[in-house]
């Protein structure tokens, strides 16, 4: 009897055992380096500056933070000075003896007061002084709703730059034939400004007439004190000259 057909199906099962093993040692080990794999990546994300992670994040500087103290101002140190309180002392009144006398009465007679003339012009002003100049014109140079009947001292005050200065008070007094002035007329500069920012006028309400230095006319500042000489002008019975223009100027 022939065995050969039974043997030959049993060499063919003995080698095909070999691979099956190999293949699940293979798998296993294909598993474990899964698993390790996924567990060094989890290291990892978790920690990017874990010793074996071959690509390490740049390690984060903190921010420089500069702060600028400001100093606060202190307040004013104020020293107080100690009074010394003088101190009192006791002195003893003096005694007083009155003694009758016989001393007739006498009708004393009180001293005459003696007044003196108040100067009626101003000497030396105070401060800066201002000059004054004058020009004569036909009123209607300035103003066209006047005419040949109307008499005006009009002007400005200019301090040493040109520059016009408003506010100061400017007095007119004395008489021309047919105006006199028991007290004198007062305005202020920079009311008028026809004849400049820091223009005035008088309207003296007659028609011109002339006079020689009877008529004044003088600058004070706000506190009354004054900025000019009391000037004393010429007018003239004259339609080109109705119009006194003064100029006041900060020397």
């Amino acid at each position: 009897m022939n065995t050969k057909p039974s043997t030959a199906p049993q060499k063919a099962r003995g080698k095909k055992g070999k691979p099956d093993g190999l293949y699940n040692i293979l798998t296993i080990i294909f598993i474990l380096l899964t698993l390790l794999s996924c567990g060094v990546v989890f290291s990892v994300f978790s920690n990017p500056y874990i010793g074996f992670n071959p690509f390490p994040p740049n390690t984060p500087v903190p921010p420089t933070i500069t702060s600028t103290i400001t100093p606060i101002p202190l307040p004013a140190t104020w020293t107080l000075v100690p009074t010394i309180q003088p101190t009192a002392t006791s002195t003893p009144r003096p005694t007083f003896t009155i003694q009758p006398t016989n001393t007739p009465f006498s009708m004393v007679t009180p001293p005459t007061a003696t007044t003196s003339p108040t100067p009626s012009r101003t000497t030396k002003p105070v401060g800066l002084a201002y000059g004054v100049t004058v020009q004569y014109f036909d009123s209607t140079t300035f103003r066209a709703d006047t005419s040949c009947g109307d008499f005006i001292i009009a002007g400005q005050a200019l301090d040493t730059k040109n520059t016009p200065v408003t506010g100061l008070i400017v007095k007119i007094g004395g008489s021309v034939p047919g105006k006199s002035f028991a007290s004198s007329s007062t305005t202020l500069t920079g009311i008028v400004p026809a004849y400049g920012p820091s223009g005035f006028e008088f309207a003296l309400g007659i028609p011109p007439e002339s006079s020689a230095k009877t008529l004044w006319i003088q600058l004070f500042d706000q506190s009354g004190a004054p900025l000019s000489e009391q000037f004393y002008l010429t007018t003239y019975n004259d339609c080109a000259k109705n119009l006194l223009l003064i100029r006041f100027t900060q020397k």
